[in-house]
């Protein structure tokens, strides 16, 4: 009997609100460092409603400077650095990340986080990534996916692009490949489903499911 194999041979993982449990970090966060970088710290009701806003409308709506962005994303960088053991995989992730492994599908983490962040929360289960293209800028993610997919030689058919954010599904979008929006991270479900995903999961077994079908 022949073997069915996966659709997908490679998964580009967003990290923070799709693999790290890192919202309640990053909100804890937030007052001191729109003191230091000058911008408005909102309150909880406006977080939940900014959940629903692209990225480029948030940045807005709390007065960032776009030329503050690269300097606030590495003061988020070298906080979360100290501070790597408050933030845990959501339930459910590492045997996502081994399935796929056992599945002969490979995985990928494309982030703004660092490298270093990203494999000290993930643990033991850094080991199931295949490639990190981390420390990118909040935008351009869909070139980031161009170039990790032609450097690890897959069919863009064979790619499936997951993420938590409306700009990660135009970042597949861009790259031409198969975008799944998460409802567990940092977007609210009906913006993602806005952005017209190929997939929407609402549990990591039910990503693995999809990805291995």
């Amino acid at each position: 009997m022949a073997i069915r194999m996966a659709q997908y041979k490679l998964v580009l993982f967003d990290f923070d609100g799709v693999l790290a449990d890192s919202a309640a970090w990053f909100i804890a966060q937030l007052p001191s460092l729109a003191e230091a970088h000058r911008f408005r710290s909102p309150d909880a009701a406006e977080i939940e409603r900014l959940r629903g806003l692209p990225t480029r409308d948030v940045v807005k709506a709390l007065g960032v400077s776009p030329l503050r962005l690269p300097g606030i994303a590495a003061d988020l960088r070298k906080r979360m650095a100290h501070e790597a053991h408050q933030i845990a995989l959501f339930d459910g992730v590492p045997d996502l990340l081994r399935r796929l492994h056992d599945g002969g599908v490979r995985s990928a983490v494309v982030s703004s986080n660092s490298e270093e962040n990203v494999r000290a929360v993930l643990g033991p289960s850094a080991s199931l990534i295949s490639a990190f293209s981390c420390g990118a800028s909040l935008f351009g993610k869909g070139a980031r996916f161009s170039s990790l997919i032609r450097k690890l030689d897959v069919e863009p058919a064979r790619v499936c692009a997951v993420g938590d954010k409306v700009r990660d599904i135009e970042a597949a979008h861009h790259a031409h490949i198969a975008a799944m929006a998460v409802s567990w991270g940092y977007g609210a479900a009906s913006a993602l489903s806005a952005a017209v995903p190929d997939y929407m999961v609402h549990t990591p077994a039910e990503a693995a499911a999809v990805l291995l079908a």
